[in-house]
C-alpha cells in the first residue's frame, strides 16, 4: 500500500510549527520533524505532541549540512526512506498548512491513485498577508503561485541541486509534472511580519557569505519582491481550506505584533561580529534597525554579538538605491555594478548561444 510520508524541515520555529504537525498528521501516514537544533521552546512542543501522534517522528538534532549542496534534501530522503514501499514524500515548511479539503472523504485516496513513481506535484501556494484570512490575489509575485511539494519515490533518485532555493521533489520528476488544484498549501510566512523581514535580512547575508562573487545588485533585486506592495490586492480565503482546521482547535488565526526580536536577528548580528558591518553596507538589509536589536540581544544576554554601537554604514548611493529598489521594484540604473551585472549578462547569453 502506498503511503504519504511528510518531512518537515524546522530551526527555531515554535511560533508556527505545532500547526505545522497538528495539520500533517492528520493527513500523512508518518511525519518527520528534522529539527536544526532549536532553542526557542520548539523541543517542548515536540515532547508534548510525540506522546499524541503516534505516526510522529522528531530528529532533535539533525547533521548540520550545507544549504549549498544537495546533502540536506537528499538527508530528508534517506528519513522518509526508512518506511517500506515506493511512497509518496511531501516536503513542508514550518509555515505551512494544507488546505483541509484535503481530509475530504476520498480525497486522500484520489491523490494517492494519480500519482505514478517519478511524477512531481504541484500545488497552488497561496501567500497569506498580513492576516490569516486574507492573501495576495495581485500582479506581484506573491500571487497566483504553484509550488513542487511532493513527489512518488522510486527508493533511487537523489537530489542533485542546492538545498538553497532549490525544488522539493527531485530535478529527474520534475517533467512528470502533475498539477492538483482541489486543495493549496497555506504559506504563513507574512502573518508574522517581523519574523519575515528577519528572515529576508538573514538570507540577503547568507548569499554574501557564501557566492562573495555574486553582483551584489543582483543579490539585492532577488529579495526586493518581498517588499513589492505597489499594487496590493488581497482577496478573502475560502473557507473550507482553513475552517475545518480551526476547528479541530488549530491556532492558525493567530496575530503577531511587529518589531519582535527574533532567533534571525541574532544570526545577523552574530556575522555583524565576525565579519563588520562594512561587508555588508551594499546589500539592502537596513530596512532594520539594526542598533536597536543589538541592544535588544544584550537585554537578552545573548552571546556573540557586537559591543559597540550599530551605524549604518550606507552612503547616500547605497540608501537611494535600496529605496529605489524597493519602491519601484527596477535595478538601480545610475550604479556601477547594475552595468557590471549587465555585462555579465550579456556574455552569458553569448556563451549559450555558441557553446
Amino acid at each position: 500500500m502506498v503511503k504519504i510520508i511528510t518531512v518537515i524541515p524546522v530551526r527555531n520555529d515554535a511560533w508556527c510549527i505545532e500547526n505545522a504537525i497538528c495539520s500533517a498528521v492528520k493527513w500523512s501516514d508518518y511525519v518527520f520533524v528534522a529539527d536544526d537544533n532549536s532553542d526557542d521552546g520548539s523541543h517542548d512542543i515536540y515532547k508534548r505532541l510525540e506522546v499524541q501522534y503516534k505516526n510522529l517522528n522528531i530528529i532533535y538534532s539533525r547533521p548540520k549540512l550545507d544549504f549549498n549542496t544537495p546533502d540536506l534534501r537528499n538527508y530528508y530522503l534517506e528519513l522518509a526512506r526508512s518506511i517500506d514501499g515506493s511512497n509518496i514524500i511531501f516536503e513542508m515548511h514550518a509555515d505551512e498548512v494544507i488546505s483541509a479539503e484535503f481530509l475530504k472523504p476520498g480525497a486522500r485516496e484520489r491523490f494517492i491513485a494519480s500519482m505514478d513513481i517519478g511524477s512531481a506535484v504541484m500545488m497552488p501556494w497561496v501567500n497569506l498577508w498580513k492576516s490569516t484570512f486574507y492573501y495576495r490575489d495581485d500582479q506581484s509575485v506573491w500571487s497566483n503561485n504553484y509550488s513542487w511539494f511532493a513527489f512518488r519515490d522510486d527508493r533511487k533518485v537523489q537530489f542533485k541541486g542546492p538545498v538553497f532555493h532549490g525544488p522539493r521533489a527531485p530535478e529527474s520528476f520534475l517533467d512528470n509534472k502533475i498539477i492538483v488544484n482541489f486543495a493549496c498549501v497555506m504559506h504563513y510566512q507574512f502573518v508574522n511580519f517581523s519574523m519575515e523581514r528577519s528572515k529576508q535580512a538573514l538570507y540577503q547575508v547568507f548569499e554574501k557569505n557564501h557566492f562573495p562573487n555574486k553582483n551584489v545588485e543582483y543579490i539585492n533585486k532577488i529579495y526586493a519582491c518581498a517588499f513589492d506592495e505597489r499594487k496590493v490586492k488581497l482577496s478573502k480565503l475560502k473557507e473550507k481550506h482553513f475552517k475545518p482546521w480551526l476547528d479541530m482547535n488549530l491556532k492558525i488565526d493567530m496575530e503577531y505584533s511587529e518589531g519582535q526580536y527574533n532567533w534571525r536577528d541574532t544570526e545577523v548580528l552574530k556575522n555583524f561580529e565576525k565579519y563588520g558591518t562594512y561587508k555588508y553596507k551594499n546589500l539592502n538589509i537596513w530596512y532594520i534597525n539594526w542598533e536597536k536589536k543589538r541592544k535588544e540581544a544584550i537585554l537578552l544576554k545573548l552571546e556573540g554579538v557586537p559591543s559597540d554601537v550599530i551605524v549604518d554604514p550606507r552612503g547616500l548611493s547605497d540608501k537611494l538605491s535600496h529605496w529605489f529598489l524597493m519602491k519601484y521594484q527596477f535595478y538601480p540604473f545610475w550604479r556601477l555594478n547594475f552595468y557590471k551585472l549587465l555585462g555579465e549578462k550579456v556574455a552569458e547569453k553569448v556563451r549559450n548561444k555558441y557553446l
